[in-house]
């Protein structure tokens, strides 16, 4: 700045000091909160005349709605008690010239139109007519406001941001006189990252700092204001919803086998992403020996179905494909088919072998219980002469028969030898000569042999016993 420009501005704040004159700067509009407090900046100014005027002793007066009525005095901070409409204090120094009032425990009655009037020693009296404040008490908080931040820029009217991309979300509210002071809090269906809060003189600003990723996805936001009030507590709340673009990503897959092969991958991406089938690295579209279908799962996902015939044995690679504008995803499954020959080759060789193991079962019971029965049955060299012969007559033939009884006992004694008794019968009822009829063995020292002679009724026997040698020799 020359020496010129200098002297035109000290000129003219020389004249702002000559020319001073009484005036007020108050806010246009405050809006406080029912059963809260309320904050009326202000300052004014007075004719240097009056400076004099000006003590310690000066007092702040506000009118409401009208300024030419005593009736309409509603505060007077020099009175000694406070029977006003209103209760509130004076906060400034009027002998700074600041009158700064707080008013409190305001209702919706005390919405209006204010005005203010400096009262001092001598002739300093005057009511600032030309400037007025408006008080606005509502009942209800207005909501705070969310804005979008992507890598630094606001976004408008859309909340799409790509997924690995910096976000911020602002909430900001208007501080209202309180106390304690309002306080911002986030809430979410996902877990919140740190928040930082940051409170300005006529502001309060809370901001939640993080990378978009699938996980925002649809995921809502919260910011809550909130007031301690004497009789309650006031809450208001804006939301936002994310929409977080991001690539496909296949999340379950599954083969099974029987006549064909079945495989499945379910696909997640935004925006919804597009599935392909590639077998020996190449496209399948529906066909004779494919047929593919989809399922939507939601906005976002699907499940994708591929059926392949066993016939397709020339490769066992097979590749699903998912994509969408922000990238791709592939899944490999490794199959292995079976060739129905080889099935029933398998199937074959299975019943062949169960047939022989049953064969070869049954044979081994056999011998076993063969073999058994040859150890349980006596033998002619062990047991001695075991035979009976008996002769029966035979009805319908014309000869007669001799028939051979062989009947066998045995008896064991704590002071004898095992003794067999063995009966020999020759019997004929046509011959007329003597024969043998029976012969009764002991087989361990004598046997009786019986003679009868005639026919099988008239039989005469007699008896005779003989000694039975058992010597080995000749």
């Amino acid at each position: 700045m020359n020496t010129a420009e200098k002297i035109i501005s000290v000129c003219f704040l020389l004249q702002g000091v000559c020319c001073r004159d009484f005036s007020i700067s108050l806010p246009e509009k405050i809006q406080a909160l029912s059963g809260s407090c309320v904050i009326i900046k202000c300052r004014f100014d007075i004719k240097e005349s009056y400076d004099k005027d000006l003590t310690e002793r000066a007092a702040g007066v506000w009118y409401k709605d009208r300024h030419d009525k005593s009736s309409s005095i509603v505060f007077n901070s020099s009175a000694s008690t406070q029977n006003f409409f209103i209760k509130g204090n004076i906060t400034g120094q009027l002998i700074d010239k600041d009158c700064t009032t707080v008013f409190y425990d305001v209702t919706s009655n005390h919405s209006g139109q204010y005005f203010f009037r400096i009262e001092s020693e001598g002739e300093l009296r005057w009511t600032y007519k030309e400037n007025s404040v408006s008080v606005d008490v509502i009942e209800t908080l207005e909501n705070p406001r969310v804005v979008l931040y992507v890598d630094g820029q606001e976004l408008q009217d859309q909340q799409k941001v790509f997924e690995g991309r910096s976000v911020s979300l602002r909430c900001s509210a208007k501080t209202l006189c309180s106390s304690p002071p309002a306080t911002l809090t986030w809430s979410s269906t996902a877990r919140i990252p740190h928040s930082e809060s940051i409170n300005l003189k006529e502001l309060i600003i809370s901001d939640l700092n993080f990378t978009a990723a699938q996980r925002h996805h649809r995921v809502t936001f919260t910011c809550s204001i909130s007031y301690q009030l004497q009789d309650n507590n006031k809450t208001a709340n804006s939301s936002i919803t994310l929409h977080v673009q991001y690539a496909p990503q296949i999340s379950n897959s599954s083969c099974s086998s029987t006549d064909v092969t079945v495989c499945f991958c379910e696909v997640d991406g935004n925006p919804s992403p597009e599935v392909e089938w590639h077998l020996s690295g190449c496209p399948v579209s529906n066909s004779s020996n494919t047929l593919i279908s989809e399922e939507r799962l939601s906005n976002t996902s699907l499940r994708s179905f591929i059926s392949l015939h066993q016939s397709l044995t020339h490769t066992n690679t097979l590749l699903c494909v998912s994509k969408n504008t922000r990238g791709a995803s592939t899944l490999q499954f490794h199959l292995v088919f079976v060739p129905q020959k080889e099935i029933y080759i398998l199937i074959g060789a299975a019943a062949g072998a169960l047939v022989i193991v049953l064969l070869w079962a049954v044979t081994y019971a056999y011998t076993c219980v063969r073999k058994n029965n040859e150890k349980i049955q006596p033998t002619n060299q062990e047991e001695g002469a075991n035979e009976s012969v008996e002769n029966t007559d035979e009805e319908n033939q014309d000869d007669s028969a001799n028939n051979v009884i062989i009947s066998s006992a045995g008896a064991t004694t704590a002071n004898q030898k095992s003794i067999i008794y063995s009966s020999i019968d020759f019997s004929n009822s046509e011959s007329r000569s003597q024969q043998v009829v029976s012969v009764s063995c002991l087989l361990a020292d004598y046997a009786v042999v019986q003679h009868g002679s005639g026919g099988a009724a008239e039989a005469e026997f007699s008896e005779r016993v003989f000694k039975i040698d058992r010597s080995t020799g000749p």
